[in-house]
């Protein structure tokens, strides 16, 4: 704790829902604006109003404590709102990631047992299709131009075509208020375990799993910002690219900054090119990023000559930044007058978001920072389940009252994760590789999971990729794994490895045919960017198909290249 203001040890941790946690540290200001949405503010006053008469309106369509809400939306006012109604009720956000696959959206909201969804009208050629079979009670439809100013709010709708099939089932967010009107919301009292959402994050399996973000877990988040000795002042803008239904974007983007006096800034659909005007527009002193969008920031052509002094702190988490990519940021901060250096963090889904971060000049080049106020980190053998000592390589392992409750419906998964140690506390194995100094600064070095992490920060699976590759006759082996971005210094993307029958005559010609069928196939961000074919997949020594080989072989693989002449 040396790095942390006196004290901090000894300050009790919230005792209260989420909801309650951001009333309550807001309520000396009601007057001063939650949120700035595009050029209009809303105050906490009118922010309290709004979720009161969300709340007001989901009792009325029968959602109570223990109910699950599932939301396929984004960072909208509505839906902040809508998240924390819910939270007020003793229910549950089951938050869906809007660009999932039609089958995967499915499959979250029928095994979370909602009765309620809250969609964004661009997400309904999705939502259409399969509404007979998630039996929603009501689906309430959203659009990112209800809370703009009006100017902007009637060239929105102008350029925004929807095909929303409103019915008795299907209504507009205007038809969902009003059934508010006359029903009166019962809080729920305070359940530290209490469930406040369930955001999806890779399995094994190929589905995601749900994440149980509690209470106490995402308010522990938030207290150590608060407590953390960062360079904050009431009021201040904090700019939000972060996705709301990750963790890392509710957590991080969303309830962190209301919760800790700053004003919110919310981008519902971020474009990266647009990343350098949204700061130039926008002015917030604080914000976070993944590290690629970083990169694209520091060439936008609206910052190149200006004074960026009103930037306290800039964030990145979500991925690892190389040490090339921290330089060359580190240098554009400096030449751009921001005080503080890059404040790096380390987190998982499974830790409400965040577990490490750097604060103000406590900074390390090449570290994701000091372990939050509430968490404890350190470094165990990944085999044999021992501590390590300073400096010693093995798995990163987290403990805190941050930590998730559990992933929804997956014991087993969880039980891998969360592990009784001999110390009698549960930890949170990461599955990433690290070490940590004297000074208390974590260094990640690689991941022991085979996620391949792209420059934005997605997350493949190789699993769903060599499944269906895999389910080809002729396809005798094949592993999935990252190759170097060839247009970023940052991130990988997933190229397949098959080891085909020697029935196969023409095995350039086979790989072109599951090259496209990939891209007919899997999801958007989830296609390899090339498939190519090898004489054996090799072994390792238990049998298994020894993927660290071929990422050391085919590591820089030039599938522009490949690609060029295919």
């Amino acid at each position: 704790m040396k790095h942390f203001p006196a004290g901090v040890a000894e300050l009790p941790l919230p005792q209260c829902t989420a909801y309650q946690y951001v009333k309550k540290n807001n309520s000396h200001r009601l007057d001063a604006p939650a949120i700035h949405y595009y050029g209009k503010d809303i105050t906490h006053r009118e922010l309290q109003a709004n979720i009161d008469a969300c709340a007001n309106s989901l009792t009325a369509l029968g959602v109570k404590q223990g109910d699950k809400v599932s939301f396929l939306t984004v960072a909208l006012p509505e839906t902040v709102c809508a998240l924390y109604a819910v939270n007020k009720l003793g229910a549950t956000a089951n938050m869906i990631d809007p660009r999932m696959d039609i089958e995967s959206i499915r499959r979250a909201v029928k095994e979370s047992g909602s009765h309620v969804l809250i969609a964004i009208d661009i997400a309904f050629p999705k939502v259409t299709p399969i509404m007979e079979d998630i039996k929603q009670d009501y689906i309430i439809a959203q659009s990112a131009a209800r809370s703009l100013p009006l100017v902007k709010k009637i060239a929105k709708t102008l350029m925004t075509k929807t095909n929303v099939p409103y019915s008795d089932q299907v209504i507009s967010w205007k038809t969902f208020l009003s059934k508010g009107k006359g029903a009166s919301a019962v809080e729920a009292p305070y359940v530290g375990d209490a469930v406040f959402a369930i955001t999806y994050t890779g399995g094994t399996t190929g589905f995601p799993k749900g994440v149980m973000i509690t209470n106490d877990g995402i308010n522990a988040a938030a207290f150590n910002f608060k407590h953390a000795g960062l360079a904050v002042k009431e009021g201040e803008r904090f700019l939000d690219i972060i996705p709301v239904f990750t963790s890392y974007g509710m957590c991080c983007g969303m309830h962190m900054p209301l919760a800790i006096n700053l004003q919110l800034v919310p981008i519902p659909k971020f474009d990266v090119n647009q990343f350098g005007k949204m700061v130039k527009d926008f002015r917030p002193q604080h914000m976070i990023s993944t590290p690629a969008f970083y990169e694209t920031l520091m060439n936008s052509k609206e910052l190149q000559d200006m004074d960026l002094s009103f930037l306290v702190t800039l964030g990145s988490g979500g991925d690892t930044m190389n040490e090339g990519l921290e330089s060359k940021l580190t240098d554009f901060m400096k030449s751009h007058s921001i005080r503080y250096p890059l404040a790096q963090g380390y987190g998982m889904s499974e830790l409400s978001a965040a577990a490490s971060f750097c604060v103000n000049d406590i900074f390390k080049s090449k570290s994701v920072g000091i372990p939050s106020v509430t968490t404890t980190i350190s470094i165990f053998d990944e085999e044999t389940g021992k501590e390590l000592g300073y400096n010693q390589l093995g798995e990163i392992c987290a403990t805190g009252p941050s930590m998730m409750k559990g992933y929804y419906n997956r014991p087993e998964e969880t039980d891998h994760v969360m592990r009784l140690h001999e110390d009698g506390k549960v930890w949170v194995h990461s599955g990433d590789l690290g070490y940590m100094d004297e000074d208390g600064f974590l260094f990640v070095i690689g991941r022991i999971k085979r996620m391949i992490t792209r420059f934005d920060g997605h997350k493949v699976f190789p699993v769903n990729i060599e499944s269906l590759v895999a389910s080809h006759e002729e396809v005798l082996n094949c592993s999935a794994i990252g190759v170097s971005d060839r247009e970023r210094s940052q991130g990988h993307y997933p190229m397949v490895l098959v080891e085909l029958s020697a029935t196969v005559a023409d095995k350039e010609a086979f790989c072109k045919k599951l090259f496209e069928e990939c891209n007919e196939r899997l999801e958007e961000r989830g296609k390899p960017v090339a498939v190519l074919p090898v004489d054996a997949i090799p072994l390792t020594g238990s049998g298994k198909n020894d993927y660290r080989t071929l990422e050391k072989e085919y590591g820089q693989f030039d599938y522009l290249a490949w690609s060029a002449v295919s």
